[in-house]
């Protein structure tokens, strides 16, 4: 038993494909489980949270709390955890890091930008969006699924890491 885990071990760790074409994929649907704020950042501080309403609806409450205007400036770094097979999060399924901050995430949210934009009364939906608290009194959690993201990945459960930092 030792020596086959020890085997498959050294193919996984020694394969120079991450393309992993066995897993399954195909079109997927967005299930937003969980959000947490991490407390390591001094930039942007975010409460937020999901509320059940109804039986079938979800919405996010909460605030957000900009100390530096969300610009160009900044450099996003997000990183996608996949739920692995043997249980625990293993990191980097996903990476995607980019200077112009506002912009590429503005790009990568789609129409959910102009939707968060209303709901948690920006100024605007223009980038910069600038140094403030933004509060919303609730934000239908089925608005988040029309992402300009990929539709179609590997099924599975993920867990994303969202850094903003000063280039």
């Amino acid at each position: 038993m030792k020596a086959f885990l020890f085997i498959a071990f050294l193919s996984l760790s020694n394969s120079k494909n991450n393309f992993m074409p066995n897993l399954p994929v195909g079109e997927y649907r967005i299930v937003f489980d969980k959000i947490y704020s991490c407390e390591s950042t001094n930039l942007i501080q975010m409460n937020l949270y999901f509320s059940k309403d109804t039986l079938n609806k979800s919405e996010i409450k909460g605030n957000i709390t900009l100390l530096l205007p969300l610009d160009d400036t900044l450099t996003l770094d997000i990183n996608a955890a996949s739920w692995s097979s043997i249980g625990g999060w293993k990191p980097n399924a996903m990476v995607y890091t980019t200077k112009n901050a506002c912009s590429n995430f503005k790009n990568l949210l789609g129409n959910v930008w102009n939707t968060l934009s209303k709901s948690f009364n920006f100024p605007h939906n223009r980038c910069p969006i600038p140094v403030g608290n933004f509060i919303t009194t609730g934000l239908d959690k089925k608005k988040l699924e029309e992402l300009n993201i990929l539709k179609m990945y590997f099924y599975g459960k993920y867990k994303f890491t969202f850094n903003v930092e000063i280039k």
